[in-house]
């Protein structure tokens, strides 16, 4: 595997090697390609973050009222 020197020096030769009119498609690539692993990262913390979960469901467990039946009454209030 190359290390990441390595790497950019070769992504910057294939850049490089290609015409002038490709570069604003490279660049829409580019963009995509590091979303995706900004999504996947965010993705994967929420996913592997079970705090938040168990956290609603020990205060939905320990509430006195129905909570279920005040998120109906509060939607109907507002339609």
């Amino acid at each position: 595997m190359l290390n990441k020197a390595s790497y950019e020096r070769r992504i910057l030769n294939e850049i490089r090697s290609l015409p002038e009119e490709a570069l604003p498609k490279v660049i829409r690539l580019l963009s995509l390609i590091k979303d995706e692993f900004v999504a996947q990262k965010v993705n994967h913390e929420i996913v592997n973050d079970e705090t938040n979960h168990e956290k609603t469901r020990d205060l939905l467990s320990t509430s006195r009222g129905n909570w279920a039946e005040d998120i109906i009454a509060e939607r109907e209030d507002r339609i």
